[in-house]
């Protein structure tokens, strides 16, 4: 026994032993952790019995049909874009299999896929691509997955051997599938997926692609989408699926799946999986392992690969949930586990890499000008931040594979999340071949060390023998497709299969990895290099090369050389008394010349190299007798200082970022982003000229360099502009000098909080942090506000509130030039002012009112976005507001109850910091704030949140996520901060308005806001026709906070045109408690008025009641109910906020007793006519059926 191996096996055990009591404390509480629990029965009825593969699949999606088993970002679409949301939308294991089920009987019933064809499928991972080829197993059809970004040579070869008879491919492929058909007469179909038909700029391409084969195929190639494939089975009728009983010796053993793999020779092979390894590699995800952690995971590995495959596998027999990351460049990938909160992870080493290196650049920028003896404290705190959030906060255990992963990032891995990392070792023939270091003897049968003495491994090797392993597995695949070569290479003499790997053995079935056997290498982000051909490349394409020796490790994303230079060319070119700093520039020119013409990857270049003024040769022991390279040798030789140069780059890297960290003031933006994408890609130096992906660069190495330029220059650097194999590092530089816009929103979430902070303190908010110094000297030299109100600015108008907000702004402005300004997202003035007009469509007598209103030039509408420096104005236009404005409504905020803090400080924050500056500038300008009584969320209930208690008062620091709408409530609470400070500072009159829920208007029709939390319970109450015996916990009277927006909306425009000097919070809530009108008391209401609703007992029941009947609702009515929002209905509602309103209650009376005043002297109670009347706005909106008289 390796005594060191076993103490790091004690410390997972000990790892896995905390982080499961961490996990049973929060599956007590955590609903989606209860629903998602493994049955060991199920678990056990699954992996019993003779059942087909198939077989097992139907069985689970029935014995799980309620579950969710698979994950995709939600979104909505709006003007016909697709705008992705901050959640998961999950489909049932009864709809994956309806799903799997249409598809399979449409492929039938159209005559496109018969048993035994072969079926290519092209795309990322995704809903779509699953039941494609679960449709494949229930029709028997054998499933191809393709690489996705393959070389065109290899996919014609593929498909060329394989000769499908339909591609399935999704829309992203859709241009590198098309130009390979004309070349594949067997494929007889081209079935697209991931196409959302409302998505209409890509729906219109793919539309017009595929009309553009049409022609060039004519009636050779059915072309079809998902959907029109899915519609055919469902009018036609399911088939059933194919019967396939479990093949006895020397019987047929159907082909299943074939999957290519590049493998150690770069050139694709076809591993083949027949019925019988399918159907027991499903067993196996089961087999003798009943895990008491739900399996919430997520998909980001590409489903050609068998590691991806198996974790889904895993995932449906275990009844858990994949949440498949919604890009395929991988660019959302630590969003998607944010928000998906898994409960295990697959480390692969890239991945595993980027974490390591947001920890360091953390350090760094953390450790900048403090104390050496705080490093220990940092490395803590930061740890800890990483812990809390970074990969979710529900992590119980991790598997490192696909490649090795460094031990000392293991190490911190372990360190920083304290969950346990367990390696998994195994290839696509064998499969799994060990975990956690010892050979998995339910898989391997026998096993065996072979000599490699070309590499000097024997398995006679002191203390530890070492050679090949060879394995005989349970099941493994039979060989390659169409290719008797590469089969037969695969078994040695004995029948063992040769996974072409150096292991160490240490003791009884306990083996360590070491090395690739052939002169293929496996890199750390999992590409096969072949350094053999590299080398031949390299030294036949250049003068300058007499000799080159190519070196890497799997621990590594990139690959050094030894090179020895032909000494007459150099000197020719260079002359006699060349510098090596000289021979070196010119060999790396080569190199990256010779990778351009042969189209070499950039991982496939030495990113460093060493300069050998003596030639290998067999005297030196560096050539074989054939003249060869002996690479032992040669690793001997140079190995140490090639190790000491990887070290060298690495130590170089975490320097430049230091260097970065003291660049910010100071040094150009080109500078910046040079350094920065240095930093990223380790590289020695950047040539702006060229892409990030012909420097190197990568879909994560993106998101990191998207992350630091984001921290150094304050604007948002989206990930495919970085990727843009057009965009050069120049437009980067030109990207972020753009969007920069001098002082005016050099402004991050960063810079004013801190990274990663999980908290946000008021001592950060400070007016000093968003504007410049000579901004607020200005301002303080500025003239004082106006005694009225003659010209308003309002934000947010298009909203639901804000469309009442401009009616009664309107109202209120001065007949002799008076003017209302609105700042509406558009690409012109005219289209602002038509999106206003569409606000009022609803209702016939307010669109009368509107036109009206905005009559005679008394209504503005402006082009703008307040996520920009000066709300996205032009500089004469913001400064004709400045001198014209003289009070400002600011209303609009991001609104999205999912989002954090972080995520909404740009438009929530940094929007209220522009409309500061233009309260202060010219002349200063009364503000009125629409915030949110969430501001106040979290208090002690006994006593009422008062009006004079302001932001700092409730809280001096909030939470940057912590639960639903904890995010935008935080967001609001430092807008209230800001203007705070504003008011106390330069005396501009401020009124913070904190609203309860904004309810229908007492008279229009139609107008409901239909995606608030109150609409879409009522919506999900009708739709199931079930509710608790009381939404409340504990007995008594219970209140209901809302009112109708009319009133609110007039009660803020009266005060908000008749602002006193000063700071100033008014609670616009409901302050009738006697009248205990509450959510159970508008269930009695709903029934009133006609539809039917059951009362459930016990809270919980009702809970997984309504949750059940929510998720069988058609699509349409899921996203109107309260589904994607269902965890905040998860407990009985607890004791309840009261909101002093004395304050609100005196300005209205007092505005209300003046001649002509039209504004509401009190807050009107809620009846039962009016809930009646907000549910007919519902009928009218299109969210639920009306009910006859």
């Amino acid at each position: 026994m390796d005594v060191l191996q076993e103490r790091k096996r004690q410390e997972r055990e000990r790892l896995l032993r905390r982080s499961l009591d961490r996990y049973q404390r929060r599956l007590e509480q955590d609903l989606e952790l209860q629903r998602s629990a493994p049955s060991p029965e199920a678990v056990e009825r699954l992996a019993s019995g003779d059942r087909s593969s198939i077989e097992i699949l139907a069985l689970a999606c029935s014995l799980h049909a309620d579950r969710p088993a698979l994950g995709a970002r939600a979104f909505t679409v709006e003007d016909g874009v697709l705008r992705y949301l901050p959640r998961y939308q999950t489909l049932s294991y009864a709809e994956l299999w309806a799903r799997v089920q249409q598809f399979a009987s449409g492929l039938r019933h159209g005559g496109l896929v018969q048993p035994g064809d072969r079926v290519a499928i092209s795309g990322f991972a995704s809903v779509d691509w699953l039941v494609a080829d679960f449709a494949c197993l229930y029709l028997a059809a054998v499933s191809v997955p393709l690489q996705t970004g393959m070389p065109a040579a290899d996919l014609q070869q593929i498909l060329g051997e394989v000769e499908p008879r339909a591609i399935v491919c999704s829309a992203e492929q859709l241009d590198a599938i098309a130009p390979a058909l004309a070349s594949c007469p067997a494929v007889r179909s081209l079935i697209v997926m991931d196409l959302e038909e409302r998505d209409l700029a890509r729906a219109r391409a793919v539309a017009a692609r595929m009309e553009a084969l049409r022609e060039e195929h004519g009636q050779r190639l059915a072309l079809f989408t998902v959907a029109d494939v899915a519609r055919i089975g469902r009018q036609h009728g399911i088939v059933p699926h194919a019967i396939l009983s479990e093949a006895r010796a020397g019987e047929p053993d159907p082909l299943m799946a074939i999957l290519y793999t590049s493998g150690s020779t770069g050139t694709p092979k076809g591993a083949m999986f027949p019925e019988s390894l399918v159907r027991a590699q499903w067993r196996a995800q089961a087999r003798g392992r009943v895990s008491p952690v739900a399996s919430i995971s997520v998909g980001y590995m590409p489903l050609n690969h068998a590691a991806g495959r198996f974790e889904v596998m895993r995932s449906i027999m275990e009844g858990g949930v994949t949440h498949l990351v919604l890009a395929s460049d991988m660019s959302t990938l630590f969003e998607d586990i944010r928000i998906s909160r898994p409960t295990r992870f697959l480390f692969v080493p890239r991945v595993s890499a980027m974490i390591h290196q947001h920890y360091q650049a953390e350090l760094v920028r953390r450790g900048a000008g403090r104390a050496s003896g705080a490093a220990g404290r940092i490395e803590a705190e930061i740890m800890a931040e990483m812990r809390r959030s970074f990969l979710g906060d529900r992590l119980v255990y991790g598997v490192a594979g696909t490649a090795p992963t460094a031990p000392e990032i293991i190490d911190f891995l372990e360190r920083c999340f304290e969950i346990p990392i367990y390696d998994g070792y195994g290839s696509t023939e064998a499969g799994v071949i060990s975990f956690d270091g010892r050979l998995s003897r339910e898989d391997v049968l026998a096993f065996k060390i072979a000599d490699v003495p070309e590499l000097g491994y024997r398995a006679t090797d002191a203390p530890h023998p070492r050679g090949e392993l060879r394995v005989k597995m349970r099941r493994h695949v039979p060989g390659y497709y169409r290719n008797a070569q590469a089969t037969r290479d695969l078994f040695d003499e004995e029948g063992y299969l040769q996974t072409g790997d150096i292991v160490e053995l240490h003791g009884e079935d306990e083996i360590v990895w070491l090395d690739r056997k052939k002169n293929v290498l496996k890199l750390a982000q999992g590409e096969f290099v072949s350094t053999s051909r590299l080398e031949g490349v390299y030294a036949a394409m250049s003068p300058f090369i007499q000799q080159i020796y190519v070196h890497g490790s799997s621990l590594r994303a990139y690959l050094l050389a030894v090179v020895v230079p032909d000494q007459r060319a150099v000197e020719a070119h260079l002359g006699p008394a060349a510098s090596e700093g000289a021979i070196k520039q010119l060999v790396r020119g080569e190199l990256d010349r010779i990778a351009r013409e042969a189209g070499l990857p950039r991982w496939e270049v030495p990113r460093e190299i060493l300069i050998e003024a003596s030639p290998f040769t067999r005297e030196n022991g560096l050539l074989t007798a054939s003249n060869k390279p002996a690479r032992p040798k040669l690793k001997e030789r140079y190995g140490a200082r090639l190790d000491r140069m990887f070290e060298e780059i690495e130590r170089t890297q975490l320097e430049k970022l230091q260097q970065l960290e003291g660049q910010r003031a100071g040094a150009s933006a080109a500078e910046q982003v040079a350094l920065a994408m240095e930093v990223t890609l380790g590289l020695r130096d950047v040539d702006l000229r060229q892409t990030f992906v012909e420097l190197g660069g990568d879909s994560l190495a993106a998101v990191r360099l998207s992350t630091m330029l984001e921290e150094r220059f304050g604007v948002a650097v989206p990930v495919g502009l970085i990727l843009d194999p057009t965009s050069s590092a120049q437009r980067l530089v030109a990207h972020v000098e753009e969007r920069a816009g001098g002082a005016a929103r050099a402004v991050t979430f960063s810079q004013v909080h801190g990274a990663g902070a999980t908290v946000v303190r008021a001592a950060d908010l400070r007016l000093e942090r968003f504007l410049a110094p000579e901004e607020l000297d200005e301002a303080a030299r500025s003239a004082a506000p106006a005694s009225g109100v003659r010209a308003a600015l309002l934000t947010g108008a298009n909203g639901f509130l804000g469309r009442f907000l401009l009616l009664e702004l309107l109202e209120r402005a001065p007949r002799d030039g008076g003017k209302v300004f609105c700042v509406v997202r558009a690409a012109s003035d005219a289209e602002a002012l038509a999106r206003l007009g569409a606000a009022y469509r609803a209702d016939p007598a307010l669109r009368r009112r509107f036109e009206e209103l905005s009559a005679d030039g008394r209504l503005e509408a402006l082009a703008g976005d307040l996520m920009k420096p000066r709300l996205g104005l032009s500089g004469a236009v913001f400064d004709r507001l400045c001198d014209e404005v003289d009070g400002i409504v600011h209303n609009g905020a991001l609104v999205n109850h999912a989002f954090s803090y972080p995520q909404l400080f740009e438009p929530n924050v940094l929007g209220t910091a522009e409309i500061i500056r233009l309260a202060l500038r010219r002349r200063r300008k009364a503000v009125g704030y629409v915030s949110t009584v969430g501001v106040a969320g979290g208090r002690d209930p006994r006593d009422p949140v008062r009006e004079d208690e302001d932001a700092q008062s409730l809280w001096k620091e909030r939470p940057t996520d912590s639960g639903y709408a904890v995010g935008y409530a935080a967001s609001k609470w430092a807008g209230e901060v800001l203007l705070h400070d504003l008011a106390q500072r330069f005396g501009v009159p401020v009124g913070v308005f904190r609203c309860s829920m904004i309810m229908p208007d007492r008279r229009c029709v139609g107008e409901v806001n239909t995606s608030d939390f109150l609409t879409r319970l009522l919506a999900g109450i009708v739709y199931t026709a079930v509710a608790p015996r009381s939404f409340y916990a504990g007995e008594g009277a219970h209140h209901f906070d809302g009112l109708p927006v009319d009133f609110v909306a007039g009660s803020i425009a009266a005060v908000v045109t008749d602002l006193r000097a000063g700071f100033a919070t008014y609670h616009v809530t409901n302050p009738h408690w006697e009248d205990a009108v509450s959510l159970d008391t508008m269930v009695d209401w709903i029934r009133t008025a006609g539809y039917e609703v059951s009362r459930i007992d016990e809270y919980a029941r009702w809970y997984e009641a309504f949750r059940e009947r929510l998720e069988a609702l058609s699509q349409a009515q899921r996203q109107r109910s309260p589904l994607p929002i269902l965890r905040q209905w998860a407990r009985p509602i607890g004791r309840e906020l009261r909101f002093d309103t004395a304050r609100l209650e005196q300005r209205l009376r007092e505005i209300a007793a003046r001649p002509g005043a039209r504004v509401d002297a009190a807050a009107p109670h809620l009846t039962e006519e009016y809930l009646h009347k907000y549910l007919r706005d519902m009928v009218a909106a299109g969210v639920i059926a009306g009910r006859a008289g």
